[in-house]
């Protein structure tokens, strides 16, 4: 499900570019945290009581959830944002507006990746409390 609108986008037009570049180091302390918790969960569904009691294609579904969060997603965005990073010494060196504005849409949609991995995290959460609790 995708948002109409995201309160930060029209910020992005306006903002420093320091405040983007905070902005960018905050995405980093947010993909550690997630993958430290991501590592979190596949402990939790690996845990020898939780495999003996509970139904294999339930973990097998989280499991599925989770290598997708943590394989396909944080990792590939992790990298994107430390590519945009060092664009980001480029642009600040150059005095090309359009140069500023492609970083401007590369930071944009770095953003929508953040919440989508965001609400992915959420869900897959809720589905793991909602499966504990059975």
């Amino acid at each position: 499900m995708e948002l109409l609108t995201y309160p930060k986008t029209e910020y992005l037009l306006d903002a420093s570019l320091e405040s983007l570049h905070a902005e960018s180091l905050t995405w980093l302390s947010e993909i550690s945290f997630w993958t430290d918790e991501m590592a979190f969960y596949y402990k939790l569904l690996h845990k020898k009581e939780l495999v003996e009691t509970c139904p294999p294609l339930d973990l097998a579904f989280l499991e599925k959830d989770l290598i997708k969060i943590y394989g396909e997603k944080l990792d590939k965005v992790r990298l994107e944002i430390k590519s945009h990073e060092r664009a980001l010494a480029s642009v600040i060196k150059s005095t090309s507006l359009q140069e500023e504005e492609n970083f401007r849409e590369a930071h944009r949609r770095l953003l929508m990746e953040i919440y989508e991995i965001q609400m992915l995290i959420r869900i897959f959460k809720k589905r793991v409390f909602e499966f504990i609790k059975k």
